[in-house]
């Protein structure tokens, strides 16, 4: 699969999560997001596009997202004029230009190109749940982005202590491709699998994201499924 555009990614899924806003209440419950309103999705997004361009700019971690407005119209704004903002800065910054970001090195401006491509996608399909109007992710950029949970994520949550080594191994094998990530131990190196979880990519990311359930019918499981629900609920991003 050919890499995904990561800009146009950003830019035409912050315009549809503009929109959807426009159609929800905003003390509607999001349904893949526990305890959240639509008002606190579109808060928490909004904030991490100015962090994130922030950590672009000044090359720090302490950006302080301004505050969001209550009202419908005022939200729409300001969520547009951050994730305008953003993508401003990521179109503006050479890729290979240092930045600050939490992932491995090289810490360059590419890896804020590719996790806010990542962010509006999954957040966009947050929003969407709560209108009942889904749309698919894309199957490249999907599987981009379980390599992204492998790599980044899942070693960063061990490494920072909110979750133990793995006990349990699974390996995940992205439908579309046949390729093939491991999750195991502290995420540094790849033990012998357990268990195999075989489904679209975008099924895949949606189970490592905790938006589907461990055990739902799509995916296609070879050997333990204990062992398979134990590493998908782990808390491998978040």
């Amino acid at each position: 699969m050919a890499e995904p555009d990561f800009l146009v990614v950003v830019e035409q899924g912050a315009e549809r999560f503009a929109a959807r806003l426009e159609q929800l209440d905003l003390q509607a419950r999001v349904p893949s997001c526990p305890g959240w309103t639509v008002f606190d999705l579109a808060d928490h997004i909004g904030g991490i596009h100015q962090w994130a361009a922030h950590a672009i700019v000044h090359k720090s971690p302490d950006g302080q997202p301004t505050q969001a407005p209550k009202d419908r119209a005022g939200l729409v704004a300001w969520y547009q004029e951050s994730a305008g903002s953003l993508l401003n800065v990521l179109q503006e910054t050479p890729e290979n230009a240092e930045v600050w970001h939490f992932g491995p090195k090289p810490r360059l401006a590419r890896f804020w190109q590719r996790r806010q491509a990542h962010e509006v996608t999954m957040h966009l399909h947050d929003l969407e749940m709560a209108l009942g109007q889904t749309e698919p992710i894309d199957a490249v950029l999907a599987a981009d982005g379980i390599d992204e949970v492998r790599n980044v994520f899942f070693p960063r949550q061990v490494r920072l202590g909110r979750i133990p080594a793995l006990e349990r191994s699974l390996a995940v094998i992205v439908a579309e491709t046949g390729d093939r990530h491991v999750f195991s131990g502290d995420g540094t190196e790849d033990a012998p699998a357990e268990v195999t979880v075989t489904a679209p990519a975008e099924v895949l990311l949606l189970a490592l994201w905790h938006r589907i359930p461990a055990d739902d019918e799509r995916l296609t499981i070879e050997g333990d499924p204990e062992a398979a629900r134990a590493v998908l609920t782990a808390g491998l991003t978040a």
